[in-house]
C-alpha cells in the first residue's frame, strides 16, 4: 500500500529523528523557557546544569519541574508553578500576601533551589537582579478586581491610567504569584528574554 515497505518506513523515521535532533541541537525551533530564579544566561545555564534535580526536590512550592520537551536542554529545570521568593509566601493567599506586604519584618528569602544547585548553574543574585518571567494580562478575561495589585510582594503591579493592571518590569521578578491568585486567570507569564 502507498509504496512504503518496512525498510522505507524505518529509513524515513530515522531521517526524521536525525533531522529533529540536529535542529534541536543547533537551536532551531527551541523555545525560551521559564527558569527557576538565579539564571543569567540560558546557554551558560544549560551547559552548567547537570540535571540532578536537586532544585526540584527542595522547591517548597513544587513549582520546579524537569523539562523533557526537547533534546537541547533535556532534563533541565523549568518553573511550571510559582516561586515563593520568601518562605512566608510558600502557600500564597490574598490575605497572607497583603499581611506580608504591610510588615516585612523577618522576611526570609527562600531560594532553596539556588542553594541546592551543586554546580552554580543557579546563582544567588541580589533580589533586584532576579528575573524569572514577564507577566501579561489578557484584558478579555480581566475583571479589574485588582487582586494582583494587592498581593504582589514587590509592589510591581498598579492600576494604570486606563484602569487595567499595569506591570512595572523593573520591580517585577516574575514569581508568578499574581497568576496563581488571579480569580479570572487573566494573567499569564512568558519566559524572560535571556
Amino acid at each position: 500500500m502507498y509504496g512504503l515497505n518496512r525498510r522505507s518506513f524505518i529509513a524515513s523515521m530515522t531521517g526524521l529523528l536525525a533531522s529533529a535532533t540536529l535542529l534541536t541541537l543547533i537551536g532551531i525551533g527551541r523555545g525560551k523557557k521559564i527558569r527557576p530564579p538565579g539564571v543569567l544566561e540560558e546557554d551558560e545555564f544549560v551547559s552548567s546544569c547537570i540535571r540532578c534535580g536537586k532544585c526540584v526536590d527542595v522547591c517548597p512550592t513544587g513549582g520546579i519541574k524537569l523539562d523533557y520537551s526537547d533534546l537541547y536542554d533535556l532534563g533541565t529545570p523549568v518553573l511550571e508553578g510559582y516561586c515563593a521568593v520568601y518562605t512566608q509566601l510558600v502557600e500564597p493567599s490574598q490575605e497572607k500576601n497583603v499581611r506580608f506586604k504591610r510588615s516585612r519584618e523577618n522576611a526570609e528569602l527562600c531560594l532553596r533551589c539556588v542553594d541546592a544547585c551543586p554546580t552554580g548553574a543557579l546563582k544567588r543574585l541580589p533580589l533586584k537582579k532576579i528575573k524569572i518571567s514577564i507577566p501579561k494580562n489578557d484584558e478579555e478575561k480581566c475583571t479589574k478586581c485588582y487582586v494582583c495589585v494587592a498581593i504582589c510582594p514587590f509592589d510591581a503591579v498598579s492600576v494604570g491610567k486606563d484602569g487595567w493592571p499595569s506591570f512595572d518590569l523593573e520591580k517585577c521578578i516574575g514569581c508568578k504569584q499574581c497568576a496563581v491568585l488571579c480569580p479570572p486567570r487573566s494573567i499569564t507569564h512568558e519566559p524572560y528574554g535571556r
